[in-house]
């Protein structure tokens, strides 16, 4: 029995969600990936990857013979070749891409799940994404080493309001503002909530113990209310009055989770009503860091999430080079704060990870129909929720069933998929009660009513 495969298509807001620890919930929410070239061995494999240059997570990298890689942002990593798979590691993530690499685009994913695209920097439009910046800006390089030591003169001066987020299952920054009358700790949701066991750190090493923990309705913004005293950053208010478009930024941040802090130098190209858009080519680990506006000293954002565009919006076909854009979410404008209670964040959290990893397993199921042409691939979907169901089907197939039989093996699987697309959802939504979290599961929701309307076209196809 081969199903007629549906488009799925559904849009997803990019990483308020471990995107940069994992950084998303994805860049592009389930669009069909290319096929990928055959015959790739691993010799091949190991030679179009040292040779040139390819951009992942932003960044431009460099891959060495002897299993390491540099980038442009000045990080350092390992890559290996794991049976079928590209291994590599930033800090402490491994991002696993599937072989043959595709110079246009190879898709992958981190331990999370989280999905990533490494691909190949063409020979002939090589300047680094700083350089483009620059070019497009005509920034000179007097004014850009003036913008790097305002940077480093910060730093110096608030050394100790700056943090690190470490943890087993990621890393992040965060940073210690003043906002109304008192200091707090600030960071993304998305780390805390993709860090478990996260633990704040000052330059020192000294352990930030943080108090009442916040939220802010509405953005992906943490808060922790600490003691008063040390040098805490100061926060803009007024952004859209007192900063400009063009005005030089420097992000300061844990990039990559290497246990540095860099200072990523960029310009403002966008101010909106909750969010600040620069071309400051920050990376995972810098989710949680300030994004100082150097001109006054003070802090007008935190560095959230970027959106990489690999389709051109006017001929929907793929571009030679992603679009990379870069927000962080502003403190001055948060007029409400949630109080947490850390064990139903807990649990929030938890089940937010579980409705995500089913949709993206549903999601799954449709790629493996349209690669097969409507068949399904034997042994590929684990997930326990529907696992056993697709095995049952694929038996009753096996066993020459009549053509009855087989109608009706087709429509129990797929009426149970479009339930399971369904259930969850529903269940979360009397459940969830945090802002964070329902504009997640919100997310979702978009993404399961596009998959339960091809399951409901599948379902009318077999009925005719």
């Amino acid at each position: 029995m081969r199903f007629n495969t549906p488009v799925v298509k559904c849009k997803a807001i990019v990483p308020r969600p471990a995107i940069f620890l994992a950084l998303s919930l994805f860049a592009t929410c389930f669009v069909y990936l290319p096929r990928l070239r055959a015959d790739q061995s691993q010799q091949g494999t190991i030679s179009l990857l040292t040779t040139g240059q390819w951009t992942l997570h932003g960044v431009i990298r460099t891959f060495n013979q002897d299993g390491t890689y540099t980038s442009s942002s000045g990080t350092k990593g390992t890559w290996k070749i794991s049976g079928n798979a590209l291994e590599i590691t930033l800090g402490r993530m491994v991002l696993r891409f599937n072989l043959p690499l595709d110079p246009n685009g190879t898709s992958g994913a981190s331990q999370g799940g989280k999905e990533q695209t490494l691909a190949r920097v063409s020979a002939d439009n090589n300047p680094t994404e700083h350089e483009r910046g620059s070019r497009a800006r005509s920034r000179t390089t007097i004014e850009y080493v003036d913008a790097q030591q305002s940077a480093a003169r910060f730093v110096q001066t608030y050394h100790d309001s700056l943090v690190f987020v470490t943890g087993t299952e990621g890393a992040g920054s965060g940073f210690v503002a003043a906002m109304g009358n008192g200091n707090f700790l600030v960071t993304n949701v998305h780390v805390v909530a993709g860090i478990p066991d996260a633990a704040f750190k000052k330059l020192d090493g000294a352990t930030v113990q943080g108090g009442a923990p916040s939220m802010a309705v509405g953005e992906d913004i943490f808060c922790m209310a600490l003691p008063a005293g040390g040098t805490p950053l100061p926060i803009m208010r007024g952004v859209d009055s007192n900063a400009a478009i063009g005005d030089d930024v420097a992000v300061l941040g844990n990039g990559e989770g290497q246990g540095v802090i860099n200072t990523i130098i960029g310009k403002i190209v966008g101010i909106g009503p909750n969010l600040v858009e620069v071309d400051a080519p920050f990376v995972p680990g810098n989710s949680g860091s300030p994004i100082i506006h150097l001109k006054t000293g003070t802090v007008i954002g935190v560095a959230t999430y970027y959106v990489t565009n690999e389709y051109d919006v006017t001929t929907g076909q793929k571009s030679i080079r992603p679009v990379i854009r870069r927000f962080g979410y502003r403190l001055d404008v948060v007029d409400k704060w949630q109080p947490v209670n850390w064990e139903s964040f807990w649990q929030q959290r938890n089940q937010m990870e579980s409705i995500e990893k089913l949709t993206a397993d549903l999601y799954d199921f449709f790629v493996d129909l349209d690669d097969n042409k409507g068949a399904i691939t034997p042994g590929r979907h684990s997930n326990p929720i529907f696992k056993s169901r697709i095995d049952d089907w694929i038996e009753a197939h096996r066993d020459r069933p009549t053509p009855a039989d087989r109608l009706a093996a087709d429509a129990n699987l797929i009426s149970f998929l479009k339930t399971a697309c369904e259930s969850d959802i529903a269940i979360a939504q009397r459940q969830i009660t945090y802002d964070y979290f329902q504009r997640e599961l919100a997310d979702q929701k978009q993404c399961r009513d596009a998959m339960a309307k091809g399951f409901e076209e599948m379902l009318n196809n077999l009925r005719d």
